[in-house]
């Protein structure tokens, strides 16, 4: 993941949830940054919902 502001949002995000911390480390994979990204979105779209 190039885009650094992106990616420490991101990764506030993976903290925050309290997802595992292997979210973190697969965002210097390109194949799977993409798909982290998706499922984080989501996730946090989810938990917007319910508070």
């Amino acid at each position: 993941m190039t885009d650094l502001k992106y990616k420490v949002e991101i990764i506030r995000s993976i903290e925050q949830l309290q997802l595992p911390h292997h979210f973190i480390q697969a965002l210097d994979d390109a194949h799977q940054a993409e798909n982290i990204i998706k499922v984080v979105n989501c996730l946090k779209d989810i938990n917007e919902q319910w508070y």
